[in-house]
């Protein structure tokens, strides 16, 4: 079964949060934090973005 452009972005954002290195790189400043990362990846406002994070969480 495919899995659905909104949940690659929850998995994605989710990476991202448990990733350390990146979790570094974001605190020294040199990437976007990860709604941010999330949204330029999947070429989606960063609104929208939060309201489908948020959806699928409650999932």
């Amino acid at each position: 079964m495919p899995q659905t452009p909104e949940r690659r972005m929850y998995l994605y954002w989710k990476s991202l949060k448990r990733n350390r290195s990146y979790q570094h790189d974001y605190r020294k400043g040199w990437v976007h934090g990860p709604l941010m990362q999330v949204a330029v990846r999947f070429k989606r406002p960063i609104r929208e973005v939060r309201e489908i994070l948020d959806a699928q969480k409650g999932r």
